[in-house]
Order: structure tokens, then C-alpha cells, then sequence
């Protein structure tokens, strides 16, 4: 199938992904944070204690790609790990008072975002729109 197909599902679907993550990263310029690192971020915030499997999961991104990026920002000052008494092996993840700064922002860009994509389908074909999308995630997974 050609790249230029104008019925290629996938080939749109990849741009749209592209075009939102592009738009997201030059936001996140001026906080010094890339997508992945304002997800995480924000996760943590919504999730505290979260573990790094979770986050992982939630990220869709492999253990050793988290471990390097949980490193970077325990050291830049954002996150924090803490041992639980009852299972030294799982260290639970926790914004430290950096990361909360950073929060209110990453939420803001996050719903611009939001706001920007809805503006975009009319509210009439959001509901099926939103099941397409929940179809073509069951299919891949």
C-alpha cells in the first residue's frame, strides 16, 4: 500500500500521533520536559506510590527505558523513590516538590491539547469516534 493513500488508516493515524506529539514537545520546551517525561510526571501526581512497572505499562515503554528515565529525573530533582518496609524490591515513585511545580503546567498543556483535539470533531460524532479509536487499540493489543 502506498505512504500517499488517501485511505490508509494507519498512514493518517501514524501523522495525527506525530503532529499531537510535536506540538506537545514544543510546550514542553520551556518547562525543560519532553512528552514522556510530563506523562510520566503526570501520572505519578495522579498515581502517588505508583511502581515502575506501572508506570512502564502505563507508558507503553520497556523497564530498562523507564529505569534510564526515573534515574535522570530522581537526579534532575523531580521524583523521588522510596523503599516500602514490607517489599524492598518494588521502590515506589513520588514527585518531589520540583515535579509538583511542574504540575500545574503539564495539566494546562495536556488540556490545551485536550481542547484542541475535541474542537476538531463535532461533538455529534465524539461518542463514535471515541469507540473507533477503543476498536483499533483492541485490535492491536
Amino acid at each position: 500500500m502506498k505512504t500517499n493513500d488517501p485511505n490508509n488508516v494507519s498512514d493518517r493515524l501514524h501523522k495525527a500521533v506525530a503532529l499531537e506529539t510535536d506540538l506537545v514537545n514544543r510546550q514542553l520546551r520551556h518547562i525543560g520536559l519532553n512528552n514522556q517525561q510530563a506523562r510520566l510526571l503526570k501520572f505519578v501526581s495522579e498515581h502517588p506510590g505508583v511502581i515502575q512497572k506501572e508506570v512502564a505499562t502505563f507508558l507503553n515503554r520497556q523497564n530498562a527505558t523507564i529505569t534510564n528515565m526515573l534515574k535522570a529525573m530522581v537526579k534532575q530533582g523531580y521524583l523521588t523513590r522510596k523503599i516500602p518496609v514490607d517489599n524492598e524490591r518494588q521502590k515506589k515513585l513520588y514527585l518531589e516538590p520540583k515535579g509538583e511545580e511542574l504540575i500545574t503546567s503539564i495539566n494546562l498543556i495536556f488540556a490545551e491539547l485536550e481542547q484542541q483535539i475535541t474542537a476538531a470533531i463535532p461533538p455529534a460524532e465524539r461518542a463514535d469516534f471515541i469507540k473507533n479509536l477503543d476498536r483499533i487499540k483492541q485490535a492491536l493489543s
